[in-house]
């Protein structure tokens, strides 16, 4: 059995490696569905249990029925061609071999707090204070018991971080004596206090409940404005990388809740402006679903306090398929789009079938309205038993990403060898090129490090997979704190920003200040990759 720290010190650790933890097993098979309020994209109950009204079934996935956007006429010439597949190659319109070096906008059009320092309380922090105040009320073995009750599924994230604590709120005082009955109510009542904003959702619900859903929205805008921006773009290109990865959460482009679903003006407007940004700059663009309807995944960077549901829920499928469909008509023409990432760490999916069943239909929209774009699919840290390549699906201009963060000791050495090794993983598990015949791309990797060794790691690691024709993006782009390789670009005067008791004015000049012209480089990480981005094109040898 664990013990209460170990479980803490788990769950807390989870929720700061955010996007970039690599998981376990995920699946389905959450009870709770989230209320999602009256307001669109905005559910009303703050704190860790808001999401458990199972009465509220009927608002998953519910079908967006409006017509697609249009884009607005682009007057910015093309500056890079079409991509395409041939073989285990990307090549150009001429057919030349090229090799996609870039980085990931993280925590832009989704939302990972983490990354942007969003929070008074960081994780460990909330760690160390909720163990404490347990300890203070003699409810330490309670709250161990309650964590226990639902420990398998903790462990292996098949159901989401805050349906799990909602539970453990429910045993203990399902189980309390008559003695301990108040002190859990005061424990709870201070845990519920706590911006739970480690999921977009959560982010966006707390600032509804404190400040109404106008000022919310305008919260929301303020901080997409502020974070990515052309000088980004225009920063990734000085550094002579050619790609950026998009993540991008569905209700950054559709509402969500008892309204009608509708598409976001807002969300459209960023997407469009970033591709317009990198014709100017002369990069291409990976559009990534990060988080679908319903979750494909339960854990937080999904952006939903309970996901993993896409695998099980058919409407929910359908409305990503659609939502694919939109973008692909809205994007069709531009050549600086490189790929369609399908689905980010499509974790929740436990078969090849059920692979097959999420990925083919939003393959299938795609291609009712574009022909001409590439499509990648993702492993989700599945075993490729779990998985089909785009061979066996019959796709065609299709090729396939992996995510990679190993744990290691800490050294450049260290970390370039286990890189190394998850390579080597392709040609003996996944049997490539003869099983997966198609490019591949390391999407997310890192060594998570803000020690001095970190960047020396990263250079050795890239150099590794240039030399065998592997496409890579690192995650990610802009970190809140210094001197890490969590990002390029830190800000000069680090803060965390305060959205417990801060103003929403407060809040909003706390955004505004994230833009790029208050960050700077890490310089050693940032010419470690400027350096890379030099090697030459290599055909694929994983």
């Amino acid at each position: 059995m664990k013990s209460l720290p170990f479980i803490l010190a788990a769950l807390l650790g989870l929720l700061a490696a955010g996007c970039s933890s690599p998981a376990t097993a995920n699946g389905p098979d959450a009870e709770v569905r989230p209320d999602d309020g009256q307001v669109a994209d905005t559910p009303s109950d703050p704190g860790p249990e808001g999401g458990a009204d199972a009465g509220r079934e009927d608002l998953l996935c519910r079908p967006n029925l409006a017509d697609f956007p249009v884009r607005p006429a682009v007057t910015e010439p093309a500056t890079l061609p079409f991509l395409r597949v041939e073989g285990t190659d990307l090549v150009d319109d001429t057919g030349a071999p090229v090799a996609l070096r870039g980085v990931n906008f993280g925590s832009w059009l989704q939302m990972e707090a983490w990354i942007a320092g969003i929070g008074v309380m960081r994780p460990e922090d909330l760690q160390a204070a909720m163990l404490q105040r347990a300890e203070e009320a003699g409810l330490a073995d309670l709250l161990e018991d309650a964590q226990k009750s639902n420990l398998l599924a903790f462990l292996a994230e098949t159901r989401s971080l805050p349906v799990l604590v909602a539970e453990w709120r429910a045993y203990m005082l399902a189980h309390a004596t008559d003695a301990q009955l108040e002190a859990v109510l005061e424990l709870w009542a201070w845990i519920e206090a706590q911006p739970w904003i480690f999921d977009e959702e959560g982010m966006w619900e707390w600032m509804t409940l404190r400040f109404g859903p106008t000022a919310a929205e305008e919260l929301r805008e303020a901080f997409a404005d502020a974070w990515i921006t052309e000088a980004d773009v225009a920063g990734v290109a000085a550094l002579g990388l050619n790609a950026i990865r998009v993540p991008f959460w569905y209700r950054a482009l559709e509402t969500d809740g008892l309204d009608p679903v509708a598409f976001r003006p807002e969300g459209w407007r960023h997407l469009d402006d970033v591709t317009r940004w990198a014709r100017r700059h002369g990069v291409w663009i990976i559009l990534d679903l990060h988080g679908a309807p319903g979750g494909q995944s339960a854990a937080e960077h999904a952006g939903l306090k309970d996901g993993g549901h896409l695998p099980d829920e058919p409407r929910c499928i359908e409305r990503t398929a659609r939502l694919w469909q939109a973008v692909a008509s809205y994007f069709r023409d531009d050549p600086h789009v490189a790929a369609y990432d399908l689905l980010n760490e499509p974790m929740a999916v436990r078969s090849a079938a059920a692979f097959r069943a999420i990925h083919d239909p939003l393959y299938r929209a795609i291609r009712d309205v574009d022909d001409r774009h590439v499509v990648m699919a993702e492993d989700g840290y599945r075993s490729p038993s779990f998985l089909a390549s785009p061979r066996e699906l019959g796709w065609t201009n299709a090729m396939f990403s992996v995510h990679a963060y190993p744990t290691t000791e800490h050294s450049a050495e260290a970390y370039a060898e286990a890189m190394s090794a998850e390579i080597d993983r392709l040609e003996d598990d996944f049997d490539w090129p003869t099983r997966f015949d198609c490019p591949v791309l390391l999407g997310e990797f890192n060594a998570m490090g803000g020690d001095p060794w970190a960047p020396a790691a990263m250079d050795a690691a890239i150099a590794h997979l240039n030399a065998r024709g592997v496409h890579w993006t690192v995650w990610t782009w802009k970190f809140a704190s210094p001197d890490s390789t969590w990002g390029v670009w830190h800000p000069k005067a680090p803060a965390r920003i305060d959205v417990k008791d801060a103003t929403a004015e407060q809040i909003r000049r706390s955004f505004d200040g994230l833009a790029s012209a208050g960050f700077e480089a890490y310089d050693a990480y940032a010419a470690a990759l400027a350096a890379r981005a030099l090697d030459p094109v290599v055909p694929l040898s994983p």
